[in-house]
């Protein structure tokens, strides 16, 4: 029997820029303001003649007379400041452009975490809307020693360069997507809301193959702390799948398709550090295991922030 299933809440919005970066853009926005201010009221002064500072009136007292400068020897003197003004303003606006262009904004573990409706057993239900084809391989979950209930019908494999794929890269790469994306292994338990969690493989794809839409919503199940984890190696966007207490130096080589040297191999040379994206967390792939700490709703996103030591290099032996 067809019922409805629940959907999972819809995703945060990104995170916001912080405070500090905030009250810093007021600051420089203020200062332009005022350098464009003393711009004004120089170039006017200069145009008209008019002096910047009002005469001495206690000279008149005494019974000498002040003169108003000319406009030629005041502009002589007004003109470098007006210049000076120009150059401060055009400085700091060049300072707010850079600054703008180095705000990342980066979602946080608390905002992938609320992507999902978390269930008992370490597993997590969320949706998915993917155009067709979708580009990925369904398979039923092979029975483990010992049960005695259906496992369902799960995700084996993601096309390279299929649908799915490029919904990946824009949600765990580039972020431009808010969703939630597919990994290896999530089971599926609704096709467009219609639930299907005791349904055979071959009910699974007619129910696919009855939506007559461009895409797709399927709900999908994930174990977050036993299942696969997402690597992406920044800045080139590598990524590789990996099963749980794998070495991290051995997902870089898939990703990078050949063997890589290290400087060390506990870690000690700080050649190989990475950062994760969302929880600054260090990882040394010379050493590191991905165990199930690390919750799979998350890709885990590593850019090189290296520690050097003495002559050793990325990739390269000590002495290379």
């Amino acid at each position: 029997q067809v019922r409805s299933f629940p959907c999972s809440p819809p995703p945060e919005s990104i995170e916001a820029i912080p405070q500090s970066r905030v009250r810093m853009s007021r600051g420089v926005a203020i200062a332009a303001v005022l350098c464009g201010l003393v711009t004004l009221k120089t170039s006017m002064s200069f145009l008209t003649g008019v002096p910047t500072h009002l005469p001495d009136h206690r000279q008149g007292l005494r019974g000498s007379q002040s003169s108003a400068p000319n406009s030629a020897s005041h502009g002589a003197e007004v003109l470098p400041g007006s210049l000076l003004a120009m150059g401060t303003l055009a400085a700091v606006v060049a300072a707010r452009r850079r600054d703008a262009s180095s705000v990342t904004m980066r979602l946080t573990r608390s905002q992938w975490y609320r992507k999902v409706k978390r269930i008992s057993g370490d597993r997590a239900i969320f949706d998915v809307t993917v155009k067709k084809p979708l580009g990925i391989k369904l398979e039923p979950i092979p029975k483990r020693k010992g049960d005695t209930f259906y496992r369902g019908v799960g995700v084996s494999e993601v096309v390279p360069g299929g649908n799915t794929d490029i919904l990946n890269e824009k949600v765990c790469t580039t972020e431009e997507d808010p969703g939630m994306w597919i990994l290896e292994g999530d089971r599926v338990i609704a096709i467009d809301g219609q639930e299907c969690v005791e349904a055979s493989f071959d009910e699974i794809v007619k129910l696919i193959q009855a939506n007559q839409d461009d895409s797709i919503t399927m709900t999908l199940v994930r174990n977050t702390r036993s299942g696969p984890i997402r690597v992406v190696l920044l800045p080139g966007g590598e990524t590789v799948t990996v099963r749980r207490n794998a070495k991290l130096a051995q997902a870089a080589e898939v990703a990078f398709g050949k063997e890589l040297k290290y400087g060390c191999v506990d870690g000690w040379c700080g050649t190989c550090w990475h950062r994760e994206r969302s929880t600054n967390g260090v990882f040394k792939p010379c050493c590191d295991l991905l165990t199930g700490d690390w919750d799979n709703v998350m890709p885990l996103v590593l850019t090189p922030k290296p520690e050097r030591a003495g002559d050793a290099k990325m990739g390269e032996e000590r002495g290379a």
